[in-house]
């Protein structure tokens, strides 16, 4: 608008306007491709070591209720704490009712109204258009590393996300809105236990605001939400005793979980992603600090900080960058908006096509992502021992790999119960893991552990120290490949087992 009196500013009637100029053109196709690649991102779907178990626990909830009790392991020690029940029950329901393709599309239902809580939280900024898609990829690529295989974390993802609109909305004037905090963290507790994360960074956030003389949100409203929000954590099977199971098993000394270690140990997939959003950090901070509210300094801050030293943090701290620093980062940017135009000229509709052609192409030959949860993963167990195990008809204990553990509970229960499993503190001791985990990679010093386990069988990766010994002790290999063995404490006759055919899909074999 030229603020013309006579009107001659006002905008015309579509066919009145300027061909688009090539810059609009490449805009249109580069948002484009943006998009379709971020829907690709969303849909393709890895396993979980522990995408098995999820399935399964949530099956027999629906069935039988929550039970102390592990039927699945002959050697838990302790009473079953199943903080994620809720998530294995909402797994259960969507495969049951679609199989693989049921997981994917849940996944998929899920993060696409994230993004666009995101989408919509950066448009508040006034950002050229070509700016707001770069934030929003930038945000679904720091989601990524979290999210391409199926867990629980991504309802964690998901919660935060609206958790961050929420704060963002009573910022800027809608302080109703606050309204969901508490239903979310009474969801998000039988979810994940990254409501952990979400329930620090909100309590910050209401001290920060309370903090400042010029506050906007009403102080009373502010304490009132944040006690009903930790009132809502009990909302839970287990009560306070939640809150102490999870004190006491959370911490970030975990060294044997991958997604615990730090950053700088994790691939170039986790780093990438969070540098862009490092740099993107660094940028608000050094040409808007000013602007910047000392709450999402905070937030932003001490969560870049602790991903360092956590990694599986990063998906928050990615998130936290652009949710809560996109203004100053626009702002920072300076780039002007594109000439509008009518952009549907033939020129463009014809290079439109041939992007949507092209992109229809990559959806055809990836097909099969949005009906299978690929197997194609490096610490996949492998499925023609998995069939040689079925096979035979094993029955008994089973000295499993810790990685494999959830996979040989979907396949051999009940005639095989495992020693150990992903579930870790929840159905096993601090001490019980620690000498399993010793056993793998020093079995030497785990004799009398190895004794007291008396399994009747193992199956272990072919070049695990464990493997070795156990055929230095006489046990029988009653299957043994390049990447796995399976023995037996006694030798047996078995059946040998064909190459398992056809595609590499959630559940397998």
């Amino acid at each position: 608008m030229n603020g013309n009196p006579s009107g001659e500013g006002a905008e015309a009637p579509a066919s009145r306007l300027a061909a688009p100029s090539p810059e609009a053109v490449g805009v249109l196709l580069i948002r484009v491709c943006i998009y379709a690649f971020m829907c690709l991102a969303i849909s393709r779907t890895w396993v979980d070591p522990d995408l098995w178990g999820h399935v399964r626990f949530g099956g027999d909830i629906v069935a039988h209720g929550l039970t102390p009790t592990d039927p699945y392991s002959f050697a838990s020690d302790i009473p079953w704490t199943n903080h994620e029940w809720l998530a294995e029950v909402l797994f259960y329901l969507a495969y049951a009712g679609a199989g693989g393709a049921g997981l994917v599309a849940f996944k998929a239902l899920l993060l696409v109204p994230g993004a666009l809580l995101i989408a919509r939280t950066i448009r508040t900024t006034g950002a050229p258009a070509l700016i707001r898609d770069f934030l929003l990829f930038a945000a679904v690529a720091g989601m990524w590393p979290r999210t391409y295989v199926l867990r629980p974390q991504v309802f964690s993802v998901v919660l935060f996300v609206a958790l961050l609109w929420a704060m963002r909305s009573a910022e800027t004037g809608r302080p109703h809105r606050l309204a969901i905090v508490p239903i979310v963290f009474a969801a998000w507790v039988n979810l994940h236990g990254g409501w952990i994360v979400g329930c620090g960074v909100f309590m910050l956030w209401i001290a920060v605001t309370l903090s400042r003389r010029d506050v906007r949100t009403s102080p009373r409203l502010l304490v009132i939400t944040g006690a009903l929000t930790l009132a809502a954590t009990l909302a839970n099977p287990y009560g306070w005793e939640l809150w102490k199971f999870l004190a006491a098993t959370v911490r970030p000394e975990r060294p044997n979980i991958d997604d615990w270690r730090p950053l700088f140990q994790s691939g170039m997939g986790f780093i990438v992603p969070w540098s862009i959003c490092a740099v993107l950090a660094a940028v608000a901070f050094v040409k808007r600090r000013p602007q910047i509210p000392w709450s999402h300094t905070f937030i932003v801050a001490g969560l870049g900080l602790a991903s360092i030293r956590v990694s599986r943090l990063d998906v928050f701290f990615s998130i936290s960058v652009i949710m809560l620093l996109a203004p100053q980062i626009a702002a920072a940017a300076g780039a002007p908006s594109v000439e509008r135009a009518r952009l549907w000229t033939k020129g463009a509709i014809a290079a439109a096509v041939l992007v949507a052609a092209t992109w229809s192409l990559v959806f055809f030959v990836v097909r099969q992502q949005f009906t299978c949860v690929l197997l194609n993963v490096p610490w996949m167990p492998e499925r023609d021992a998995a069939a040689f195990i079925t096979t035979n008809h094993l029955s008994g204990r089973l000295l499993t790999w810790f990685n494999w553990g959830q996979y040989a509970i979907w396949h051999f229960n009940p005639d095989l119960k495992v020693s150990l499993d992903g579930r870790r503190e929840t159905v096993y001791s601090d001490a019980y893991v620690r000498d399993h985990l010793r056993l793998y990679f020093d079995p030497e010093s785990e004799t009398a552990f190895l004794e007291r386990l008396n399994a009747d069988y193992a199956w272990l990766p072919a070049e695990l120290p464990l493997s070795v010994d156990l055929d230095r002790r006489g046990w029988s290999r009653i299957y043994s490949s390049r990447a796995s063995v399976v023995f037996a404490r006694s030798a047996r006759a078995v059946a040998p087992t064909p190459a398992v055919q056809g595609p590499a899909c959630f559940p397998g074999p």
